[in-house]
């Protein structure tokens, strides 16, 4: 059975091979034809990888990632502390801010960690008071997306803040989505 595919696959070969030796032009023609069909899928290529590129850059944020982020921040946030209020991980606020970096870029964070955190000789102690107002998970929000941004809003109510607005800005940012800005309201 090998023998005869052989055979058989020789016997095409050759017929092809005398096939196109009697037509001397064939050649060319089948080398520009295949030339316009390697730029054509070139160009569709190019076109699916920049498409993939928008795609990429313009997918939203999904409820999962914005509740990880958000989540993550809190949990940062709130160090563990000593029976005298001193973080037990980090010395400095430098050091807690790098902390969050592959989360939340540094501009974002800055003004809650020198809000919440005290620099000593001794170390970095947290001031004992309550956690911001913060983003609900199981709430309703609005998401409005603009490119490689989304901001979503929320509006929450506690007995400690009242009513209060939350508006969170994403980023994405090397392919990963990163918190960019928080305001209350």
């Amino acid at each position: 059975m090998k023998k005869i595919s052989t055979i058989l696959t020789i016997v095409v070969l050759f017929a092809f091979a005398i096939v196109m030796v009697n037509q001397p032009d064939s050649g060319q023609a089948y080398a520009k034809q295949n030339q316009i069909h390697v730029e054509k899928n070139t160009g569709l290529k190019q076109i699916q990888v920049e498409n993939i590129k928008r795609e990429a850059e313009t997918n939203d944020i999904t409820h999962e990632e914005i509740v990880k982020l958000t989540d993550t921040f809190m949990d940062l946030l709130v160090q563990e502390i000593d029976d005298h209020y001193k973080v037990v991980r980090f010395d400095t606020k430098e050091e807690l801010i790098n902390a969050f970096e592959p989360y939340i870029v540094k501009e974002a964070v800055q003004p809650y960690i020198d809000y919440y955190y005290k620099e000593k000789e001794d170390g970095l102690y947290i001031v004992p008071t309550e956690t911001p107002p913060w983003f609900e998970k199981d709430e309703d929000y609005e998401k409005k997306s603009e490119g490689n941004k989304v901001t979503i809003t929320q509006s929450n109510e506690s007995a400690l803040y009242g009513m209060y607005t939350i508006e969170i800005v994403f980023k994405k940012m090397d392919g990963t989505w990163k918190i960019a800005n928080i305001s209350h309201k």
